[in-house]
């Protein structure tokens, strides 16, 4: 006997499903096959990230193609694999994954992380960056260093050049100093000897007497090469106060014009054995360093008369004769007070060499 249904449910009739409720259902199934998918690529991604990173070798990923696949996927496996996806064990080494196409955009790698080189690898490329920038910083401060330690020489060579040059200055001025000095001592002392020979037997005075005149100007020494001229400088002299002739000892010393014996003889001083004549005008000229006087004071000589021998008598280094010019009025001796005796000389007719 069949059971009767009851109540209001009982009375009404079966209802065939309309078309608007059979879209609903359809609409369902739908996002529950959309969702089943989400899920099959969300696992799909966690196995990738797991596995080894795939090589050039390795079987390409496919996309699932038909509407069984996704079907698949809504309803579910038993075993829980990736929809479209060879079961783990099944044909070792030549499976091949297969992914849907919305899937693949998921794989793409990280740009941070390199996964295609080993952790050992990309531990001996960080080393080998450390090293190059330690190198690169250890260039740096050694340019650093030389560039201050450049800069330090040069400030200490500019201190020095400075010293160098105060110190070449002040000696300059000593030098002067004493060379004034030096000067002026000897004038004195000139003087004094010159003020002492006077009375003398080797000294005399022309006054009155003729002086004699004419005849051909002499060269003092044969050639009169000049070995030093007037007013040089020379570890030998502070100031040179006539000229050096040389010649070898021994060599006769004449009269380059006529005139008198005002002095022939030895003070002690720097001349050594000399002669001084007086010429005609009023001028003397002063004969140093000879070995030996062939003259006395007070003797009238003409031009070319030999008056003494070249010597290195006095304060001299090596043979030679030093000539020294006195203008009228001038006491020979007088150092400082001679002229330069080469115009003296050109103008009787005399070269020197």
């Amino acid at each position: 006997m069949t059971r009767q249904p009851q109540g209001r449910a009982a009375r009404r009739p079966a209802a065939d499903p309309g078309p608007d409720r059979r879209s609903w259902l359809s609409q369902g199934f739908a996002a529950l096959g959309i969702s089943a998918l989400g899920l099959a690529i969300a696992g799909s991604m966690s196995l990738t990230t797991s596995a080894q990173p795939m090589t050039a070798g390795d079987a390409p990923i496919t996309s699932a193609s038909t509407p069984a696949d996704a079907a698949s996927s809504a309803a579910g496996t038993v075993d829980g694999s990736v929809p479209g996806a060879a079961k783990a064990g099944a044909g070792a080494g030549t499976s091949s994954v297969s992914q849907p196409a919305a899937a693949q955009a998921f794989l793409a790698r990280d740009p941070g992380v390199d996964t295609s080189r080993s952790e050992q690898l990309r531990a001996a490329l960080a080393k080998e960056r450390a090293a190059q920038r330690a190198e690169d910083l250890a260039k740096t401060a050694e340019q650093v260093t030389r560039a201050v330690r450049d800069q330090a020489s040069k400030a200490r060579k500019n201190t020095l050049d400075a010293t160098e040059r105060q110190i070449q200055e002040n000696a300059v001025k000593l030098a002067w100093a004493r060379q004034q000095r030096a000067i002026a001592a000897r004038v004195a002392a000139g003087n004094a000897v010159a003020t002492a020979t006077d009375s003398t037997s080797t000294t005399a005075d022309p006054g009155n007497t003729t002086i004699p005149t004419g005849g051909t100007a002499v060269a003092p020494v044969p050639g009169a090469v000049v070995g030093a001229r007037f007013g040089q400088y020379g570890l030998w002299s502070r100031y040179h106060t006539g000229l050096d002739f040389r010649a070898a000892a021994g060599t006769p010393i004449r009269a380059v014009l006529p005139g008198v014996v005002v002095f022939a003889g030895n003070v002690g001083d720097w001349s050594g054995n000399h002669v001084a004549i007086r010429h005609a005008g009023g001028v003397t000229t002063m004969s140093s360093h000879m070995s030996r006087i062939a003259v006395s004071a007070g003797q009238s000589v003409s031009a070319g008369q030999i008056i003494g021998y070249v010597g290195e008598t006095g304060r001299a280094f090596g043979p030679h004769l030093h000539f020294e010019l006195y203008p009228a009025g001038v006491k020979y001796g007088d150092v400082y007070r001679a002229i330069d005796p080469q115009p003296w000389l050109r103008a009787h007719g005399l070269q020197t060499h």
